[in-house]
């Protein structure tokens, strides 16, 4: 892979330039704070979110049915907001169908 050229970081050699520099930067000099250390993934609270659907109502109150995807994954019970969209978004990622040639599991 070629590599990019970086252009060398020209000083700052008048006053303009540096009034320009703590505008853009609203007046912060210096290295910035580390990165705050988080899990990528929390486990969700709820007791029984991703429950499979059994019957009518669900398992605790206010929680939301998920579909499967077309492929007839079953349908689970999840809690209204964030678990509930990564469920919405994994079926709709299952239900695109592959390309000729592509990665089957």
């Amino acid at each position: 892979m070629p590599q990019r050229r970086v252009r060398p970081k020209l000083p700052e050699v008048s006053e303009a330039q540096r009034k320009s520099r703590l505008a853009w930067n609203q007046g912060l000099t210096g290295t910035s704070r580390p990165a705050v250390e988080r899990p990528a993934f929390e486990p969700c609270p709820a007791d029984d979110c991703g429950a499979p659907v059994v019957g009518r109502r669900p398992p605790t109150a206010g929680m939301v049915q998920v579909r499967g995807a077309a492929d007839g994954a079953a349908a689970h019970w999840y809690c209204p907001v964030r678990c509930a969209a990564i469920a919405r978004t994994r079926a709709e990622l299952r239900a695109i169908p592959l390309r000729p040639g592509g990665e089957n599991r």
